[in-house]
């Protein structure tokens, strides 16, 4: 198989939370948000929940489109990962997060529903490092500078791949008509 289009980018998550979306899919759904928090990522159709571990450091996050059903990558080693589908009306999709707001937004090779999976590696790392920030800033009774105990808490520990493939058109709406 073939990669068609890739995207990479950082974002700070929002409680947790990354989404990525197609742009017209911009209700949320706490359903789908709740779920991500049990099984890391969840989805709604038109929307991806990512729930990452990561607060004060940046999550990195590679998306890739495929000619077909993306292969094993062997050089990946993936601590989980989820079956998605994304459909794409639109064909413009939107990474969201905290920092920055738009992670990144693109237009994918053609609109339509993709099928794919989520995979991720990096997620106690980035735990760990959650409870060591909370554990310094809680004992340090004020006598620490707050931004370099931060500034030592900013390594990029988690990864999310995101692999998509092309597999029908979207529906029409029949209440457009």
């Amino acid at each position: 198989m073939t990669v068609l289009f890739e995207f990479r980018t950082e974002a700070w998550p929002d409680n947790g939370k990354i989404v990525v979306y197609d742009a017209d899919a911009t209700i949320p759904s706490n359903e789908a948000l709740d779920r991500s928090r049990r099984d890391v990522v969840a989805g709604t159709g038109t929307q991806i929940y990512i729930h990452s571990l990561q607060g004060t450091s940046p999550a990195e996050i590679l998306l890739r489109v495929w000619d077909g059903p993306a292969p094993a990558d062997s050089a990946w080693e993936a601590e989980g990962e989820r079956e998605v589908e994304l459909e794409t009306p639109t064909g413009y999709v939107v990474i969201r997060a905290f920092s920055p707001e738009i992670a990144g937004d693109f237009q994918v090779p053609r609109p339509g529903v993709y099928e794919g999976r989520v995979s991720w590696k990096g997620r106690q790392a980035a735990e760990d490092q959650q409870s060591s920030l909370r554990a310094q800033l809680a004992t340090s009774e004020g006598q620490l500078n707050s931004d370099a105990v931060f500034a030592a808490h900013h390594e990029t520990l988690e990864s999310y791949r995101v692999d998509l493939w092309w597999t029908a058109e979207s529906e029409d709406d029949e209440d457009d008509e």
